[in-house]
């Protein structure tokens, strides 16, 4: 278990850090703004997703919440979407409307960062439905 952690840690923190590089590169190459600083959408995805990553491995191992995990997955995809726009809501809820590139900016971190938590969960609920003689 600490071995799929490290590798979650791993993970999240090494396609932040290339995602952010490589997005402002390119936003400065365009010389385009962002509505927000990008630097905050990246830790905010990076840290929910690592974090709802290491509880469900967690709660893998307890026979309780073994059978629920797919559930729980879906409560925090609500959870995740309320608890961004309460953090992001001078953002997300300002007068002024985005432009197609302001809001592009916005989905970046999610797309990249949500699709490797999707990726994790996948993997982690596929083994569950394994037999025990199948591994």
């Amino acid at each position: 278990m600490i071995k799929q952690l490290l590798i979650y840690l791993l993970s999240f923190g090494l396609l932040s850090v290339l995602g952010y590089t490589i997005h402002t590169t390119l936003l400065k190459s365009v010389a385009q703004n962002s509505p927000t600083d990008i630097v905050n959408l990246y830790l905010f995805f990076a840290l929910f997703s690592l974090g709802l990553c290491a509880l469900l491995l967690v709660l893998q191992k307890t026979k309780k919440f073994k059978d629920q995990l797919g559930f729980l997955y879906l409560v925090s995809v609500a959870l995740k979407i309320a608890l961004f726009c309460l953090v992001f809501s001078k953002v997300i809820f300002s007068k002024e409307s985005f432009t197609n590139t302001q809001s592009i900016n916005l989905l970046i971190p999610m797309i990249l960062l949500i699709g490797l938590e999707v990726f994790f969960i996948s993997k982690l609920l596929n083994g569950l439905s394994l037999p025990k003689n199948a591994e």
